[in-house]
């Protein structure tokens, strides 16, 4: 090893360490470096620097993952946990036990962890900006423009004046001049890589107002780039290397997203729609990261900032962004962040903290610029009208740090921009605002906060509360080509009429993979190749409906939209879309509908995507049982020959009111009513049963007479004395039906035995009558059925099994 000087020490060999302008360099023992043999051979493996690795790579994934089983009932993020568990590793807490720190604490374990960490620091950055969607700043409404930008305005003015005013109080802050100016930008930016991940562990990412907190993050982050490009400039000693350093940085922008982001379109371009991207190219990208991060070292930026560069100029989503994240994510996300993470923790050192007087005035600089981003949201968004919960939610979500922020103290404490003491008081201060914003951030969140930010009410609709002759609007849902053909169907026996249109929002569904903030657009094949590259099937898809549309004997128009979101959030964005347009119905395929084309893994998540929309939907939800239908469908000729169930009860009143609707459609479509009569037990009935049956009488009456003398109407009745006789007198329904309406939950139901019958009931979104006639005892599983759910408040939807209850009934 040479000889190094240094005015303040002398070098010794062994393991020692001496400072070079405050830093602390480790001299190590050449004989480190001998390849570990075994037990056997009396090698200790703590000797050695890859053995000593790997055991303290486990350790602290023991450890982390223990803080985080332990601190998840409070809503605390992996981050937090992560870097505890680095933090308690560490020189802080068990490092500073002589044993624990012969073994883990060595300088040479501590490199290779280090370099690993940088390494999964880099990788992580990159898979930012591959899933990063940067249309969504030109997306973005002028409201997230406002509160994004008068955030991060205040917080940067208060924290710059005091920064500035203090700066002398700051001895931790090692290099001054240009780099105390992003001291506070630090603390006032909110990263939207980091906003994304706190709203999907929260499971607020596809709500309103989620939506919007990402949009708001967004623009602080092209503040960030701006700012970060500078910093090149900024950190050279000379004129002459600050104008080097510049050109080179705008040079290899410019190098990036010209000649780079060309090739990469290239990738994608041959690549056959709907086939997956070669090996080599997925290969040629993630070596390319390393290049790219080497490249912008190489220039004098940050390693990071290539990684980046490159994750932007690939567009998100399927083919090329997708197929990177599905095979990259799980290893990056679950194994090399959470080396940086605990790195970093393992880097704090609490003992560090000396001088009380600059820890108190730093904090002082640093509470108040939290407070201040935190007011300044808080004002621009009550400027907009939107109500004070969610505006006090959107605060508390622009205040939440993550793995961006921790890179930047890191990277300042390696090039010897701040001291330890200062490194440590802004990591600590980053989990403690995490740690306090996280779980207020779920306590406030509810479903009024997830799908209603302004301070109006916007009403429901059902089918019975529209005007006879006025637009019937519908909701399709569709994920895949096989649920096309019974959905058209069912569209064209609504009775499209020219005093009563159809119009069809069409939502074809795919699962968030690829980007890091969920979609809803619409459809535009044209504009299709400069935004996300959607699924093979898409466009068969749209052009199936738009053909309908040219073809129907009726006027119907066709609304297409795109979404793309993770299935256990989906129905917020469904959801708000039914809203915003007056819908009153929404179809939804049922998840086994076509299983064995879509896996039994996605079969689950639409279930549970089902009984979401169940709980929540604003309006009436009917989830269609698709056995293919019988019915002729041509330009020329139509027949469809639908059977309703009656017994009583809301759910069942807004499928009469679909049926009813229906049998205008005259002799093209034949709807047969089978009122079932439960005779009461009773002498004298509640209340609201006598409400409930006197709504029931209304809407037969209703029914009976619009369809005076039409041949296309049948009605029958049927008197049963129990439960037990009312199912075998739906099973024993003769006829050739291509569609059963049956309501979800009758009014028999509570009276009877619901939770007893329960018990036998294998798919409950459907409802017990719904799940008997799905069953293939039903007319040999050969009829489709449609189960039609009233709007009702207070089901809660939770997460369970496939042979429990997809929704926990609260007091309907």
């Amino acid at each position: 090893m040479a000889a190094l000087s240094s005015t303040n020490s002398s070098y010794v060999p062994g393991n020692t360490s001496f400072g070079i302008r405050g830093a602390l360099i480790m001299c190590v023992r050449e004989d480190k470096t001998l390849m570990y043999r075994g037990v056997w051979y009396g090698d200790n493996p703590f000797s050695f620097a890859f053995p000593t690795v790997m055991a303290k790579i486990i350790l602290v994934t023991v450890i982390s993952r223990a803080l985080y089983w332990f601190l998840r009932p409070i809503k605390q993020p992996r981050l937090v946990c992560y870097v505890l568990g680095g933090i308690i590793l560490g020189p802080s807490f068990l490092g500073r036990n002589p044993d624990v720190k012969s073994k883990f604490n060595q300088p040479r374990e501590n490199e290779l962890l280090r370099t690993l960490a940088i390494i999964g620091g880099i990788y992580s950055v990159f898979l930012v900006g591959v899933k990063m969607d940067t249309a969504l700043i030109v997306r973005s409404a002028r409201n997230a423009w406002r509160i994004g930008v008068s955030g991060f305005l205040l917080a940067l003015t208060v924290t710059t004046s005091l920064t500035f005013s203090l700066v002398g109080h700051f001895p931790g802050i090692l290099v001054r001049g240009p780099f105390v100016f992003y001291v506070p930008l630090a603390l006032s930016y909110s990263f939207f890589p980091v906003v994304a991940h706190a709203l999907e562990e929260l499971d607020l990412m596809n709500s309103e107002l989620g939506q919007l907190a990402m949009s708001c993050a967004m623009l602080n982050d092209l503040i960030y780039w701006f700012f970060l490009g500078l910093s090149v400039a900024f950190k050279q000693e000379k004129m002459s290397q600050s104008v080097q350093a510049l050109f080179a940085f705008i040079t290899f922008m410019i190098f990036t997203f010209t000649v780079i982001r060309r090739r990469i379109l290239s990738i994608i371009r041959n690549t056959p729609f709907g086939k997956p991207v070669n090996e080599i190219y997925i290969v040629m990208v993630l070596v390319g990261v390393l290049v790219m991060a080497f490249i912008s070292d190489f220039i004098g930026a940050t390693s990071i900032l290539g990684s980046l560069l490159l994750g932007l100029v690939i567009p998100a989503g399927p083919p090329l962004g997708s197929t990177i994240v599905q095979k990259t994510e799980c290893f990056v996300s679950e194994f090399l962040m959470p080396l940086f993470f605990v790195h970093v923790g393992y880097s704090t050192d609490l003992k560090s903290i000396h001088n009380w007087q600059m820890f108190t005035k730093f904090q002082i600089v640093i509470v108040l610029g939290y407070f201040s981003k935190f007011f300044g949201t808080l004002l621009a968004s009550s400027s907009c009208n939107i109500r004070f919960k969610s505006a006090l939610m959107l605060s508390l979500i622009m205040n939440v740090k993550g793995i961006l922020e921790l890179i930047q103290f890191h990277r300042w404490k390696t090039n010897h921009y701040i001291d330890e003491q200062t490194y440590t008081q802004l990591v600590l201060s980053t989990l403690g605002v995490t740690m306090i914003v996280m779980p207020l951030i779920s306590f406030l969140s509810t479903t009024q906060a997830r799908f209603d930010l302004s301070c109006q009410h916007r009403g429901l609709r059902t089918l019975r509360s529209m005007a006879r002759n006025s637009e019937f609007r519908i909701l399709c849902c569709i994920h895949n080509e096989e649920s096309v053909h019974g959905i058209i169907t069912l569209l064209e026996a609504s009775n499209p009429s020219e005093s009563s249109s159809i119009c069809a929002y069409v939502v074809q569904t795919s699962e968030l993979i690829g980007l890091a903030a969920p979609l809803l657009v619409p459809y535009d094949k044209k504009r299709r190749q400069l935004k996300l590259a959607f699924s093979a099937s898409t466009d068969h898809i749209i052009h199936a409906f738009e053909n309908y549309a040219r073809n129907s004997r009726g006027p119907v128009m066709i609304l297409p939209f795109i979404m793309v979101a993770s299935y256990k959030t989906m129905h917020e964005s469904l959801c708000r879309l039914a809203q915003d347009k007056f819908i009153p119905l929404i179809i939804l395929p049922f998840h086994l509908n076509h299983r064995y084309s879509i896996g039994s893994s996605i079969s689950a998540a639409l279930r549970q995507f089902n009984a979401n929309v169940q709980a929540h939907a604003p309006c009436t939800v009917g989830i269609l049982v698709d056995r293919g239908f019988s019915c002729g469908m041509s330009s020329d000729h139509f027949t469809y020959h639908v059977a309703m169930i009656f017994i009583g009860g809301p759910d069942d009143r807004e499928a009469l009111a679909y049926a009813t609707r229906m049998s205008d459609h005259h002799l093209a479509v034949t709807v047969t009513v089978v009122r079932i009569v439960l005779q009461r037990t009773k002498e004298s009935p509640f209340q609201e049963e006598e409400r409930e049956m006197a709504l029931d009488e209304s809407s037969l009456e209703e029914f009976k007479l619009k369809n005076i003398g039409s041949p296309a109407a049948v009605w029958k009745e049927i008197l049963v004395d129990d439960v037990v006789e009312m199912m075998n007198a739906i099973r024993s329904i003769e006829g050739h039906y291509d569609l059963v309406l049956v309501g979800r939950r009758g009014s028999w139901e509570v009276a009877m035995g619901e939770e007893e019958m329960s018990d036998f009931v294998e798919n409950e979104e459907l409802g017990v009558i719904g799940d008997m006639l799905a069953s293939s005892d039903f007319c040999g599983g050969k009829v489709s059925v449609l189960v039609m759910q009233h709007y009702r408040e207070g089901i809660r939807t939770v997460r369970t099994s496939s042979n429990e209850s997809c929704t926990d009934k609260v007091g309907l």
